[in-house]
């Protein structure tokens, strides 16, 4: 019954990490910045939920599958949100406008 309840915290953080995230990123008005919101919140909040299934499921085959599944989450999201980030600076023309590229 524990292993639920930890479970269940595990998932529950991860969905407010998520909503958390999808309301703050109404709130950014620029593409760089909801980019980074989005990239932090969503390894975050995707690794605490796959959490709470390791911790449900127990030690079996399927633990190690989702733990493949976080460790693929924690090296692909950030290097996509990068990619997508220097699109953005390379193709945009106003990128000095809005904010200060290196």
């Amino acid at each position: 019954m524990i292993r639920y309840i930890i479970s269940a915290l595990f998932i529950v953080m991860g969905i407010v990490v998520l909503a958390t995230a999808m309301v703050g990123n109404f709130r950014f008005g620029y593409v760089l910045n909801r980019m980074q919101v989005g990239a932090t919140s969503d390894t975050l909040g995707a690794a605490l939920i796959i959490f709470g299934l390791i911790v449900a499921s127990g030690i079996n085959a399927t633990t190690v599958k989702l733990v493949v599944m976080v460790a693929f989450l924690w090296f692909a999201n950030p290097v996509s949100s990068h990619f997508l980030a220097r699109t953005e600076i390379i193709s945009n023309e106003n990128i000095t406008k809005e904010c200060e590229v290196v």
